[in-house]
């Protein structure tokens, strides 16, 4: 998709993780990976240039995260932080953006 810079979604994704400096070169990997997900689950439909950065920063942020989650939990054994498992699917919240968005994709498709 075009119309949404990256240096845009790089600022989404900073705000969604709270990472306000650093780690540059983790999080333009994480947004290319994010990308080619996330394009590939859009297929040949069309959405929003907003929806389908929206579907790339969640994806990056679960990609971001699950390098930092021992057995698929991140902040296991932190105190005074829940737990949350980390999917395995990358695209795990991306799914339901998408089908709001009036995409037929991921689990709702049955061949």
């Amino acid at each position: 998709m075009v119309g949404v810079s990256d240096n845009v979604i790089v600022t989404q994704l900073r705000d969604e993780l709270g990472i306000p400096s650093g780690e540059d070169d983790r999080i333009r990997n994480e947004i290319q990976r994010a990308k080619s997900y996330v394009n590939a689950a859009v297929g040949d439909a069309n959405i929003n240039n907003d929806v389908w950065a929206d579907c790339v920063v969640a994806c990056a942020a679960d990609l971001f995260n699950s390098r930092n989650a021992r057995f698929g939990v991140l902040n296991a054994g932190t105190d005074g932080l829940d737990a949350v498992r980390i999917s395995n699917d990358p695209l795990y919240s991306v799914w339901p953006k998408l089908r709001a968005a009036g995409v037929l994709t991921g689990r709702q498709v049955i061949a």
